[in-house]
């Protein structure tokens, strides 16, 4: 009897033996806290990279099925060695959060950031294309408008020497006519003055040249002299006859 317990607890130690070499092998110590050492990371799409983790005690041990990401499809956890967190992004573009859970040990949340930058650079180009081909257009317009104003400016400045020009002569035609005009009045007055000139001059020697008759009373002068009765009448000028204040008479001199 005492035998078969002896060999019963042989085998319960044997048994406990080999189960702390198997924990000290693949077991470790309990993981106690963990962080992510970073806060945003950024990834082309197809792109590897590794992440430092920091926890403790430094041999626990981490599966990387308690990694938790909040979308799927964007990247994948592939592997943890050597404290480093192995993660690779996948074909399709997006944002992910990242952060390790296991009971009540939590990690600190990163944002990984998957942009495929073959396609941005394209979209890129795209945009730098769309904006030059803009901006050719825009100068093109610019460069039209500028020539439609151009030649409407130099339409406007040939009508305005156009007007000026007809303004010019007809102001020199009016002034033609005027100076013709003056000139007719001039030569009329001229012709009017000359003759009046030359009656007065006329009339000034016929007063000096002809010869009228006055009694030796009265202020009539006569062109008859036997007119009145007069007796002995003297003869003298017309001009005589107004100097001395003579009136003609109404009976001989007409």
């Amino acid at each position: 009897m005492k035998r078969k317990i002896f060999k019963g607890l042989k085998v319960l130690g044997i048994g406990f033996i080999v189960l702390v070499v198997i924990g000290m092998i693949f077991g470790g110590e309990s993981l106690d806290k963990i962080h992510i050492d970073s806060k945003h990371l950024k990834m082309d799409v197809n792109e590897e990279k590794e992440i430092a983790l920091t926890f403790s005690p430094e041999d626990a041990h981490l599966s990387i099925d308690d990694f938790q990401l909040n979308h799927d499809g964007i990247v994948e956890i592939k592997d943890i060695k050597d404290h480093q967190l192995i993660i690779k992004s996948l074909k399709k573009s997006g944002d992910v959060t990242l952060q390790y859970k296991d009971n009540n040990i939590k990690s600190n949340a990163i944002t990984i950031q998957v942009v495929d930058q073959k396609a941005l650079a394209a979209l890129e180009k795209q945009k730098e294309e769309e904006a030059k081909e803009k901006a050719e257009q825009l100068a093109k317009e610019k460069a039209e408008e500028e020539a439609k104003q151009k030649e409407a400016a130099k339409k406007a400045e040939e009508e305005a020497k156009q007007k000026e020009a007809a303004k010019k002569a007809e102001e020199e035609k009016q002034k033609k006519a005027s100076e013709q005009k003056q000139n007719t009045t001039n030569t009329s007055s001229k012709t009017k003055s000359n003759t009046t000139t030359s009656t007065k001059t006329t009339q000034t020697h016929n007063e000096t040249t002809s010869m009228v008759y006055i009694p030796k009373t009265g202020k009539k002068y006569h062109s008859n002299p036997n007119c009145s009765n007069m007796k002995n009448p003297r003869q003298v000028s017309i001009t005589e006859t107004k100097r001395r204040h003579y009136e003609p008479c109404k009976k001989c001199y007409r």
